[in-house]
């Protein structure tokens, strides 16, 4: 699993994830492992071995009620083979009549038809109405009572009739039976359990005594007494490892249905935390493209294929799209504005005004595009269509003209927004492999950025095309644009300015529309007309660079004013006006007036501002500590969480097992879950992080030494009865020693190595990952495999048969053995298989079929032995001694229907680890998805600073910054091709290539910062330890002169492959003193701003095409370094007269750039 850490936090209060059903707030997350992967790690079940329980009250009442279908699920089956059993045994009665007196069989047969007809009865009592309303714990005891109360009686009654009516075997097989079928189903306390079944095998022995002194039969001597004792013994054991297990492995299951309903609303939560996440840095189906590329890439690395495929080009995320508005505005006189201020509260400044567009962004269903300076653009219809688009740009521009008016009356500036809308054809999606956006390409683009560009402050300028999609929504009048720029209105055409919605009246000639604005406080009033339908499909926006002229790439980090709402205005009646927005200047309009946010505001409207922080790991209810006083305090938190779990259908369903697993052969219906059953049981354990003393390993290695007792207690029973006090040691001996090291050897290797990890390998559906380089066999793994483990176990229970053979001989014994004897230890041999819990119920029922047979027939052969030999001494007639036969069938049913209970048990536990695994694994997934997509925005550095506040902002004192543009791409960009696609495509492996150089280790200082249509930003030292060190400045100086170095080679060679048209690269440089942050409130980018940006930006404008220029304060940082040449003095916008130098490279006379044709060019 990935060990990557996300830094995501939701605060309550301000971003509520609603979950699967019950709408829980997530409230932080945890690294990849997920959370519940952590609460399953402490141990939940009490520790006292001899009552296996949950550790409170809380968790333990849910347990019984929960794991009550469970015990229900084994009454029934048990209901079944007890009515089957009788019936059987009906039939033995009744195929005595012709050779028995009638008091032999009579009583039998009608008593076993009467049980027969109780459970019958027994197994329909839940189908009852009046029967369901009881809690179903009270069920459970009341079945179970019912089933027990009538065998204990039974038990108890053939004992005091033994050899009457029932065989001494029969009657003996039959109380175990009883006395496991307690220990099994019993729903109480296991000392209760073990009183009953203590109880019952002092009464039964008292009764058999009794019996047997009425009928005239001789006691037992003490070998006899010690037999019966040491058999109740092994009865016992068997039994107590049963229900201890049982109980275990139930509370176990339990405890993870918990964890995997837990898992599963986590999984919802994170996949609408993941939506939320990423629609606050880029539209939904275009982060749906990425990943569906990262899992083609993926799966093309998991079949090991070579990445040099045969394709031309990367993955490209690009469509074509027509009918889409796109708005451009310009703050204007921001630099005169900016003049006066400090750059701290410059940044407050823009990111209050740029926190209330982004707002209106999300009221008006706009996609922002970037910010870029002091220029704001997004689009509408794009990448989701809509058909209001056009409304859509110019409710925005109307809402961000109100909206600075605000601005300027709550700061005391004066500042003015111009806007430009042009309607047409974009091509949207991303280019780059790194730090990409979201971003939209097109002439169309380039035009709407000129009818900004040629506007008027406080007006929106609209082409023509945008105009018809107004549908006559609003008043216009011609711009008059030719009288500002007739070389534009021959690209543009007729152009308008917007005055005012239709049904409004004009004032001062400018529009008295509001759209949705906000104050620094929160307040709001209403003036303004109908925004967009806010239910259609309005995607949330990244921020990315729009292609056009460039601004000064200035970005702006967040400033720690409140974060701006937006509100309903009221109407006169006090509800809602519908269309309008409310703005901090309350006018008079038919009495409406202001409200407050919190009683207008739509609740689906989140705050998306606090979205990167990270709150770190979450301290839950179930991982606190429980003692002393705190006890009752977990036991609360307990039973909410409980509340928040048991009504979800996950939680439900879980118990209703057969819809997964098939009844008859108890294997999983899913082939894939059967295969991973068998081969990833011990690899999902391992994932899952199971408590050591639950795990399967520690199991096995319990049930191996649980074998190993009853096979050394089965000997002594064996040299008790079936040899005398005069014999010498013979082949037994042998075999016991043999057996015990054998036992003891393998035991303490599988305690060694049961903390060895799992195979390296995972599977997941419809493929199989193996590690590239295969391991050599390592059998400290091999031998926890499923295969291997039931090969020793069946290696295990093989060994108390061999015991018990080797005391069989024909030849005559000084005193002959009672057959009973051999009987009972044949039984405890078969019943040893049921302590085995680990082993397959089919591979334990396979083993005692094969004992069964084996001892039957070893009867059947010993009483034709000569006098003296085994059962010789057996007189029974054959009609009689086939009562052997039916005891020794129903015992096999009855060690199928323990492994049937243990097995449903087994493969339920893993269905829920596996559960778990997956949901794990998926948010895992969807944690590292969205990790590497918003590292393109927020680099992890400032992630970690961003932990412990809501704004970032940080000045570096010395930082390098370049500006790269492919200046001649616009003469190889023609949308008469394909509509510009593979223009743009050509331009994405461009830039791909530049980011593939960020991947080279000399190159580890150096940042991307972002994309501005053909112009790449690039910085260094943004991450330095010491920033005050001069000899670490000059070195990521040099380092970001490398790269530039490196930006003209790959240039180079990229052209070798264009035919007949070189691309050209020009870059700017310069270094010193910058502020980095994060920008904006609901769609929030890393950038970096100052005036050394701008002076980067200016080296590159009036840069020289194929070289890099760089402003006299960084020649004189690297010319020690690197060669330069002095051009003269520069006039630069904002700075003056400045000296300016070109880099000299050691190949500078052979780098020639040849001119591209201009006419019939045709690239493809």
């Amino acid at each position: 699993m990935s060990s990557t850490k996300v830094d995501y936090a939701v605060t309550s209060g301000n971003v509520q994830v609603i979950g699967c059903s019950n709408g829980n707030p997530s409230t932080g997350q945890e690294d990849t492992e997920n959370p519940e992967n952590k609460l399953d790690k402490h141990d939940r079940t009490k520790c006292y071995w001899w009552n296996p329980r949950m550790d409170s009250e809380s968790l333990e009442q849910q347990f019984h009620e929960s794991n009550g279908r469970l015990v229900r699920g084994s009454i029934h089956e048990a209901v079944i083979f007890w009515t089957f059993f009788f019936l059987l045994y009906s039939v033995y009665f009744f195929s005595l009549a012709g050779s028995s007196t009638i008091d032999q069989w009579l009583p039998g047969a009608l008593w076993s038809i009467t049980l027969a007809l109780i459970y019958l009865t027994v197994y329909f009592i839940p189908s009852c109405k009046s029967y369901k309303h009881r809690p179903l714990l009270h069920q459970n005891i009341v079945l179970s009572i019912t089933l027990l109360a009538p065998l204990i009686l039974t038990s108890l009654t053939s004992a005091y009739y033994v050899s009457v009516v029932i065989s001494a075997v029969g009657s003996y097989l039959f109380a175990s039976q009883v006395i496991l079928c307690i220990y099994l189903l019993l729903p109480v306390h296991t000392p209760i359990v073990l009183i009953v079944t203590l109880g019952h095998s002092v009464i039964f022995e008292v009764l058999v005594s009794l019996g047997t002194t009425m009928v005239g039969g001789a006691s037992d001597d003490a070998a006899g007494v010690a037999f019966r004792i040491l058999y109740h013994f092994l009865i016992h054991t068997i039994g107590w490892c049963l229900t201890i297990r049982i109980r275990t492995i139930d509370c176990d299951i339990f405890w993870k249905v918990c964890r995997m309903t837990r898992s599963e609303q986590a999984k919802c939560r994170e996949t609408s935390f993941k939506n939320l996440m990423i629609k606050s840095v880029m539209p939904l189906s275009i982060a749906d493209e990425i990943f569906s590329n990262e899992n083609e890439n993926e799966n093309e690395e998991n079949q090991e294929q070579n990445t040099d495929d045969g394709r031309l080009f990367r993955s490209f995320i690009m469509k074509q799209m027509d009918d889409v508005s796109i708005l451009y505005a310009d703050i204007v006189g921001f630099t005169q504005m900016s003049s006066n201020k400090t750059a701290a509260e410059l940044v407050g400044l823009l990111n209050d005004l740029f926190g209330r567009f982004d707002q209106l962004c999300e009221i008006t269903g706009c996609e922002k595009i970037s910010t870029l300076g002091d220029c704001y653009y997004c689009v509408a219809g794009c990448p989701q269509p809509r058909p209001d688009h056009a409304i859509c740009c110019v409710e925005m521009g109307l809402g961000m003209i109100e909206a600075i008016k605000d601005f300027c009356l709550a700061n005391n500036t004066s500042v003015n927004m111009r806007v430009g809308v042009h309607t047409g054809r974009v091509m949207c999606g991303i280019i780059g492999t790194k730090r990409y956006k979201f971003d939209v390409f097109s002439n169309d683009v380039s035009l709407a950025n000129g009818m900004e560009q040629y506007g008027v402050p406080g007006r929106i300028h609209v082409t023509e095309a945008t105009l018809k999609c107004l549908q006559d929504r609003f008043v216009v009048e011609d711009s008059n644009l030719s009288e500002r720029s007739e070389p534009f209105e021959e690209k543009a055409g007729k152009t308008y300015f917007i005055v005012s919605p239709a049904t409004e009246a004009t004032t001062d000639g400018v529009t008295s529309s509001q759209a949705e604005t906000v104050t620094g406080n929160g307040t709001t009033t209403s003036d303004g007309h109908l925004a967009p339908d806010r239910n259609s499909a309005t995607p949330h926006v990244t921020s990315a660079a729009a292609a056009g002229e460039s601004k000064d790439a200035a970005s702006v980090p967040p400033s720690p004013k409140p974060t701006p709402v937006i509100g309903r205005a009221s109407a006169g009646d006090g509800s809602p006006a519908p269309g309008r927005y409310s703005t901090a200047s309350t006018r008079s309009n038919g009495g409406g007036g202001a409200s407050s946010y919190k009683q207008q505001n739509n609740p689906n409207d989140l705050k998306q501002d606090q979205l990167m922080e990270y709150l770190g790991q979450c301290v839950t209810p179930l991982t606190r500590p429980g003692p002393g006083i705190l006890t009752r305090i977990r036991d609360d938190d307990d039973q909410k969480f409980l509340d928040t779990i048991k009504d979800e259908k996950m939680f439900k369903d879980s118990y209703r097992y057969y819809s997964d697993i098939n009844p008859v052969s108890m294997n999983f219906k899913d082939p894939f879950l059967e295969q991973s059953y068998k081969v990833l049981g011990d690899e999902v354990e391992h994932e899952t992080g199971a408590v050591p003393t639950h795990s399967k390993r520690t199991h096995f290695i319990q049930d191996s030494a649980t074998v190993l007792l009853l096979t050394v207690s089965l000997f002594v029973a064996c040299f008790l009865q079936m040899t005398s006090g005069d014999d010498k040691p013979s082949a037994w001996v042998t075999i016991l020693v043999i057996v015990v090291i054998i036992h003891i050897v393998v035991i303490l290797y599988l305690f060694q190595t049961r903390h060895s990890p799992p195979p390296p390998r995972v599977k997941e559906r419809g493929r199989s990952v193996d590690r590239k380089n295969p391991q050599p066999i390592d059998i400290d793994v091999t031998v926890w495999s499923f295969w291997c483990r039931q090969m020793i176990g069946v290696i295990f229970l093989i060994t108390p048969s061999l015991v018990l053979l080797s005391f069989i001989s024909c030849s005559p014994l000084p005193l002959a053995p009672p057959c009973n004897s051999f009987l009972l230890l044949a039984s405890l041999v078969i019943l040893i298989c049921c302590s085995f819990t680990e082993l397959d119920c089919w591979i334990r029922f396979a083993l005692a079929t094969t004992l069964t047979i084996v001892f039957i027939s070893i009867y059947y052969a010993m009483k034709s032995c000569g006098t003296g030999g085994l059962c010789s001494g057996d007189k029974r007639p054959s009609s009689k001694s086939f009562e052997y036969v039916v005891v020794f069938l129903l015992l096999l049913l009855f060690v199928a229907f323990i492994g049937r209970c243990f097995e449903l048990r087994n493969r339920l536990l893993f269905q829920c680890k596996y559960q778990i695994l997956k949901s794990d694994g998926y948010m895992a997934r969807e944690k590292r998805r969205v990790e590497t997509l918003l590292q393109n925005f927020i680099p992890p550095h400032v992630r970690r600073d961003m932990k412990d506040q809501n704004v970032y902002s940080k000045t570096h004192r010395k930082v390098g910054v370049i500006f790269g543009t492919i200046v001649n791409f616009n003469e190889l960009y023609d949308e008469d091709y394909a509509g510009g696609m593979e223009f743009i495509r050509i331009l994405s492996e461009l830039i791909s290539d530049f980011d593939d150089l960020l991947d080279q280790p000399e190159f580890n200082l150096i940042d991307k910062v972002k994309t501005i249509g053909t112009t790449m930003m690039m910085a260094s030292g943004l991450n330095i330890d010491n920033e005050r060190s001069e000899e670490e400045a000059r070195s990521h100086l040099k380092q970001l002169m490398g790269f530039c170095i490196s930006m003209q080679d790959v240039v180079d060679s990229f052209n070798k492959d264009l035919l007949n048209f070189q691309l050209v690269l020009r870059i700017g440089f310069n270094h010193g003193e910058v502020t980095a942050g994060v920008i904006g409130t609901t769609k929030r980018l890393y950038d970096i701003w100052g005036d050394t940006v701008n002076t980067a930006s200016r080296m590159d404008s009036t840069g020289v095409p194929g070289r890099v220029q760089v402003s006299e304060e960084s020649k004189k940082v690297l010319e020690l370094d690197y060669n330069f040449q002095h051009i003269g003095a520069k006039i630069v916008k904002g700075k003056g007269r400045m000296e300016t130098y070109l880099l000299v490279r050691d190949d500078e006379d052979s780098r020639v750039i040849i001119p591209n044709p201009c006419a019939n060019y045709e690239p493809f």
